[in-house]
């Protein structure tokens, strides 16, 4: 009995100790946390869980949350010395064009907004519009305004894309071209290179995507790992499992699925031909749910020897760098862009122009 009592005695200090030493393994963590998370970063990160939140559970209402945020038209402004034009192909897709004002562009930077295929083109996207077109006096910004789920559901998006791409492609080469996303947008650009390969067209130049959304089967552990600690697409208080992610698909975030197969490689990149593809450059959280779906996307480009590069960011969310000048965390991504843009375009000089 006495020998019982002490082995008992023994496991309950084992018990004490590993219990104590998760605690300080979770203090550290969080110590860690604090300092590579700016504090600005921080602050947004609270702003986005308390009002930007578009999880399912905690938004039944989440369709409707979205398109509150709708503008129609876009109300980007026309900055002096910059022409903004609204366009549409014959086939009525529509979409906006930026450039310097009497410049004749040499080169575009073909960019798809996000918003779960719900939310239209908005002033959200007038920073990295501008953003892009300032980087050279030849540089002209497309931004495809694509129909609105649940009203137009799958492959209307990509088609629209795809029909704006080849209205482009008219008159500029696609060696002068990147393709590039956020979200939604990243799955569509992603999208249109799986399509454009596979008509026999020549590919765009590089692509530019953040935070794409790659994978409608959910398979990433992120999307369960990380649902507690992701601002806008998850939930602190709750629980996740992969069936609760798809099953209420015809009125969450996955509303513009239909019937749709969501393992078809158009619906869902992720399941894609990566054998050949352009320049990349993917830029991530590291506490978002999607994150696998990029770094599935960016291991299989490496395994073919593509040329990719991952900017993957400590602590910080979805579409961080759209927030472009209130943390530096999306400043740092903002240069790692104007880099990619510059090597790609401009065979890694400084433009002039």
């Amino acid at each position: 009995m006495k020998h019982t009592h002490t082995y008992n005695k023994k496991k309950k200090n084992i018990n004490i100790y590993i219990y104590l030493l998760s605690k300080i393994v979770h203090s550290i963590n969080i110590l860690l946390w604090f300092k590579i998370v700016s504090i600005s970063g921080r602050l947004l990160r609270a702003f986005l869980r308390r009002f930007q939140n578009i999880n399912a559970t905690k938004n039944p209402n989440v369709i409707q949350k979205i398109k509150s945020y709708n503008e129609d038209p876009p109300k980007i402004n026309e900055k002096r010395g910059y022409k903004l034009t609204f366009n549409e192909t014959p086939n009525k897709s529509k979409y906006l064009s930026l450039k310097k004002e009497s410049i004749e562009p040499k080169h575009i930077i073909f960019y798809v907004h996000g918003g779960a295929y719900i939310l239209n083109l908005t002033k959200l996207y007038e920073k990295i519009a501008y953003f892009f077109c300032d980087l050279s006096d030849d540089i002209e910004v497309i931004l495809p305004n694509y129909s609105q789920a649940p009203e137009f559901k799958y492959p209307t998006q990509l088609n629209e894309v795809v029909d704006i791409w080849h209205e482009v492609t008219k008159r500029i080469d696609p060696d002068n071209i990147i393709v590039g996303g956020d979200s939604a947008g990243g799955n569509a650009s992603l999208s249109l290179i799986q399509k454009i390969k596979n008509e026999g067209s020549k590919l765009p130049k590089g692509g530019i995507f953040i935070s794409p959304w790659t994978d409608m089967t959910c398979s990433g552990e992120s999307y369960i790992k990380n649902y507690q600690i992701d601002p806008i697409l998850g939930d602190e208080n709750g629980q996740l499992t992969k069936e609760d992610i798809i099953k209420d698909a015809d009125i969450g975030t996955f509303c513009f699925i239909g019937d749709a197969d969501r393992k078809d490689p158009y619906l869902s990149p992720i399941f894609g031909d990566y054998s050949t593809f352009p320049k990349s450059l993917f830029i991530v959280g590291s506490d978002e749910m999607l994150l696998d779906d990029t770094l599935a996307i960016v291991n299989k480009l490496k395994e073919n020897n593509n040329d990719v590069e991952l900017d993957c960011k400590e602590g910080m969310f979805h579409i961080f760098p759209i927030y472009s000048n209130m943390i530096p965390e999306s400043r740092d991504s903002y240069n790692k862009m104007k880099k990619f843009v510059q090597e790609t375009f401009y065979n890694n000089k400084e433009n002039d122009a």
